[in-house]
């Protein structure tokens, strides 16, 4: 009985060995919610933007109520899409003033195929590579597969370290990153910001509004 005993405690800490040991794509918390001990905030956060290292998910600026799309949606053809309105084309104008005003270091900007996501983009940075990876995706039973590819590529996408010294900047939607990690950028044109740990993990530091944007202050030693 005291060996049966034995061999059940032995199982039981390779068991929490492997659990340990076994890699994960983020560090888990409350669904969207920074761990307090990585969580970026005001000059911290203005400061770590402008040395690099993050990957910034952007829901795309404002549309209006997040209705369906019109009807068949043809990704060339805007007019078949839900659009920007005036005022998610000012949010997205006032996001890359700000992320110029903070020094914000930008490599790699890609952009969901759908128009609301690269124009946003390209009114708040001026380029995109749109990529399938960051597309909207349907919610219905038939799109399992395709959610679950696109869950993949985020995830990579998410875990990949940027250049030295600058941010990659994803534009997608509310729903890409609902699928991998569980929460909703509820604002359209909030970002949320991750820091890849360079083993293909990834932390969630930071939450940040359209509104947001402007209060945050600039970095020390900032237009030195």
């Amino acid at each position: 009985m005291v060996a049966r005993r034995y061999a059940g405690q032995i199982g039981f800490f390779w068991l929490c060995v492997l659990l340990l040991s076994a890699p994960s794509a983020s560090v888990r918390g409350e669904p969207g919610v920074p761990d307090p001990a990585l969580a970026l905030s005001g000059s911290h956060l203005s400061q770590a933007l402008r040395q690099g290292g993050f990957v910034i998910y952007f829901r795309h600026a404002d549309t209006g109520p997040a209705y369906p799309e019109p009807g068949p949606v043809d990704l060339e053809r805007c007019e078949t899409q839900r659009n920007l309105n005036d005022k998610g084309r000012a949010e997205a104008r006032v996001i890359g003033e700000q992320l110029r005003r903070l020094q914000v270091g930008i490599g790699t900007v890609l952009s969901s195929e759908f128009c609301r996501c690269w124009q946003t983009a390209e009114l708040a940075v001026g380029r995109y590579e749109k990529t399938r990876a960051l597309t909207g995706v349907g919610r219905g039973p038939e799109a399992a597969g395709r959610r679950e590819e696109a869950i993949r590529a985020l995830r990579k996408l998410l875990g990949t370290v940027p250049a030295t010294g600058t941010n990659t900047l994803l534009f997608s939607h509310g729903f890409n990153l609902l699928d991998l990690e569980n929460f909703h950028l509820g604002t359209q044109g909030e970002a949320a910001i991750f820091r890849p740990d360079g083993r293909g993990g990834y932390a969630l530091v930071a939450r940040v509004t359209p509104e947001q944007w402007v209060l945050l202050p600039d970095a020390p030693g900032a237009g030195q």
